[in-house]
C-alpha cells in the first residue's frame, strides 16, 4: 500500500473524487482529516502542523489522512520539509497531494508519490494538435528514431511521466489504440515503480503503430 499519492489534474471535483476514492472515506473536516488548504501560500508552519498530526494515531478511521488540493502553492521551503514525511511516512496515514501538473513540485517530491493522472473533462485544441504531432512522430519513425526520440522524452522520471500523462490524455479523447493506452498505463506503472525512464519509454515507443495515416 502507498502512502503517498499525487494527483494531477486542473479539476477540484475530479481532485476530490480521486482523493475520496483513494482514502476510500469521504473528504471533510473530522479529528482524523488534516485538509491543507493555500492561504495565498502553504509553508513550513503548516507542514509541521502536519507532521505533528501525523504523530498520533487515528481516533476513528482506519488511517490519518492529509490531503492539499493546491500541493502547487506549497513554497520551497515547506516542500523540502515534506520531503522526510514522505520518505518515511507514520504507519496508519495516507498523504494525497493535488496539482495541475509534475512541474508544480520539485522532482524529489513528486518522485515520492505515487502519481495519479485525471484527463481534464475539455483539453485544449492546442494540446491536442501538439500531442498528434508527437503521436505521429513517433509512429512513422524507424526503429532506430524511436530509440532516439525516446532519449528526448526520458531525461527524468519526472519528464518520462509527463509525456506518458499527455499522451494518454491525446489517446483517450480519438476513442482508438486500446492496446497503446494499455501500454502506456503499464509504462506509467513501472515509471512510479522507479523502472530507468530511458528504458520505460523505449519500450513504449516500440509498441506505437509502425505506418498510421494523418
Amino acid at each position: 500500500m502507498f502512502h503517498s499519492y499525487l494527483v494531477i489534474s486542473s479539476s477540484a471535483d475530479q481532485i476530490l473524487a480521486a482523493a475520496e476514492a483513494l482514502s476510500q472515506t469521504k473528504i471533510k473536516p473530522h479529528q482524523d482529516i488534516l485538509i491543507l488548504n493555500s492561504q495565498p501560500s502553504i509553508g513550513i508552519a503548516d507542514i509541521k502542523a502536519l507532521t505533528k498530526f501525523l504523530q498520533f494515531k487515528p481516533f476513528q478511521l482506519p488511517q490519518k489522512i492529509v490531503f492539499i488540493p493546491q500541493a502547487g502553492n506549497l513554497t520551497l521551503p515547506a516542500q523540502n520539509a515534506l520531503l522526510k514525511t514522505l520518505e518515511e511516512p507514520p504507519p496508519n496515514s495516507l498523504i494525497i497531494l493535488a496539482a495541475p501538473n509534475l512541474n508544480s513540485l520539485i522532482p524529489t517530491v513528486v518522485s515520492r508519490c505515487q502519481i495519479k493522472f485525471l484527463a481534464d473533462l475539455k483539453p485544449d485544441p492546442k494540446f491536442i494538435q501538439a500531442e498528434q504531432a508527437a503521436f505521429l512522430a513517433i509512429c512513422r519513425s524507424s526503429l532506430a528514431q524511436k530509440i532516439s526520440l525516446a532519449q528526448n522524452y526520458a531525461a527524468s522520471k519526472t519528464q518520462a511521466l509527463e509525456f506518458c500523462f499527455r499522451q494518454l490524455q491525446f489517446l483517450r479523447q480519438t476513442y482508438k489504440y486500446p492496446e497503446l493506452i494499455k501500454n502506456i498505463l503499464a509504462i506509467i506503472d513501472r515509471l512510479n515503480a522507479n523502472v530507468h525512464p530511458k528504458l520505460c519509454l523505449e519500450n513504449l515507443f516500440l509498441s506505437y503503430p509502425d505506418v498510421i495515416n494523418s
